[in-house]
């Protein structure tokens, strides 16, 4: 369960990749384990590790991951990371939205949380 007002100052955003030349690892591939790729790349909490992981990627000419999200217990949710410096890309500023209804009930019927309002 989550409180509302944690939930009411978020925003989601679709944003469009910088271009269409981005090259992105598939790390869900099973070719990748030639390369050293375990599934403990979509589960591990050491970040000292996946970014040794990332810079060689991207010295292989990557410009990001496509990857299995670790949260996600029937790992079927997929992410993707992409490489570059920390912080705002400058991409051309997309529209932040407030979390609807739909993405909510979506939210409760997946995952099993709760939006409950504060007493």
């Amino acid at each position: 369960m989550h409180p509302e007002p944690e939930v009411t100052v978020r925003r989601i955003s679709r944003l469009g990749l910088p271009g269409p030349e981005l090259l992105l690892a598939d790390c869900m591939e099973e070719r990748a384990r030639a390369l050293g790729v375990t599934g403990e790349i979509h589960s591990t909490p050491d970040y000292s590790l996946t970014r040794r992981w990332a810079a060689a990627l991207a010295e292989a000419g990557f410009g990001g991951i496509h990857y299995l999200l670790r949260h996600d217990p029937a790992q079927r949710l997929v992410g993707v990371a992409l490489f570059g410096p920390a912080g705002e890309a400058s991409w051309t500023a997309p529209s932040a939205e407030p979390l609807g209804p739909g993405i909510l009930r979506e939210v409760e019927a997946r995952f099993g949380l709760r939006i409950l309002p504060v007493p």
